[in-house]
């Protein structure tokens, strides 16, 4: 069974966020199939730079297990690969998460924050807030009513917070 909080070592975390698509080929049977090119992934978000930031509009309705975690990931590979200082997450669409994504989100804002970078979300649906707040990571990840108020939360200085 799949544990979303298992540790990994560093080399195989990084490992299977960027060879993810290769290992589950090989997992189905399809060892002569590679994996789609960055320009074809399997997108769940319109991703577009407003000044330092990214910003990502996602498409789907859920986030969950296993699959969301993949996805996800992907997702933020494809912006950190914008060389964006801050992203923005707008979930508008997203009606369920769970504590595997959370995760994902959090060890994501680790990784921004020693660079000087942040992570803010935008238009969250009340489920999702609701776990954000019982986790409290609503004082962590700025949650903004929109786009506009998430990009002013990430660029602003940490004197300014």
């Amino acid at each position: 069974m799949w544990n979303p909080f298992a540790r990994r070592s560093k080399s195989s975390a990084s490992h299977h966020r960027s060879h993810g698509h290769r290992a589950r080929g090989a997992q189905d049977g399809l060892p002569g199939i590679a994996s789609a090119p960055p320009a074809v992934r399997n997108k769940i978000a319109e991703v577009q730079r407003m000044g330092a930031s990214a910003v990502a509009t996602l498409t789907v309705t859920e986030l969950t297990q296993e699959r969301g975690v993949l996805m996800l990931t992907d997702l933020l590979d494809e912006l950190e690969e914008t060389g964006a200082t801050h992203f923005v997450l707008d979930i508008q669409n997203v009606q369920f998460m769970d504590s595997a994504c959370l995760g994902c989100l959090v060890d994501a804002l680790n990784r921004k924050a020693q660079s000087g970078g942040r992570i803010a979300l935008a238009n969250t649906a009340n489920s999702v807030q609701y776990l954000f707040r019982m986790t409290q990571l609503d004082r962590v990840f700025p949650i903004c009513a929109d786009v506009m108020a998430a990009l002013a939360a990430v660029e602003r200085t940490g004197s300014e917070r």
